[in-house]
């Protein structure tokens, strides 16, 4: 069996002296930060959770902090939410203070892994997303301060047919339309 492990990391900062000169420069405070995302993993049998997680490692100062957020809760179309709070020590007197989000793919089937949806953001704040279709610029996805979706589906007039809530135990339809035009004659 072949495991494969898939290593990105986005760099928020990498010099707090340099950073503070840049207005348009993410640091992030001191306290308590919410980080979630989807992960979907490729089996050839199906399985009750995946072994993928986000890793968050704050480096670069006194006590670095390394945390892993694995998945949690049911497996919903194929993907499994990732959430968890991670606390942001103070970074004053650090001098090249440096935070890492990791998308670790683990799947022990060896199969893909793919990573979606993934915020970083203060505790006490509120994060909304909205996905809208490329040709169409129609809204087709809201993801809500817990990062589940609620979807949009149109009939090919542009009419909104279907809504549907993504939740902890499964996507369910909320309002569904149907309309027809009478035939003349």
């Amino acid at each position: 069996m072949k495991k494969i492990s898939i290593y990105i990391s986005i760099l928020f900062f990498t010099n707090l002296i340099a950073q503070k000169s840049t207005s348009n420069s993410f640091v992030p405070e001191k306290g308590k930060y919410i980080v979630s995302g989807w992960v979907k993993e490729k089996h050839p049998q199906q399985v009750i959770t995946y072994t993928s997680y986000i890793n968050v490692i704050v480096s670069g100062i006194t006590t670095p902090v390394s945390v892993n957020l694995l998945p949690k809760g049911v497996i919903i179309d194929g993907w499994q939410r990732i959430v968890g709070v991670i606390d942001i020590p103070s970074l004053e007197n650090a001098d090249f203070p440096k935070l890492d989000i990791e998308l670790q793919c683990n799947n022990i089937s060896g199969g893909e892994c793919y990573f979606d949806d993934i915020r970083f953001y203060p505790f006490n704040g509120n994060m909304k997303s909205f996905v809208y279709d490329e040709s169409t610029q129609r809204l087709m996805a809201e993801l809500d301060e817990n990062n589940y979706a609620t979807f949009y589906e149109y009939d090919l007039e542009g009419g909104l047919v279907r809504v549907k809530k993504e939740t902890e135990r499964g996507v369910y339809t909320i309002q569904e339309t149907r309309s027809n035009n009478p035939k003349k004659g």
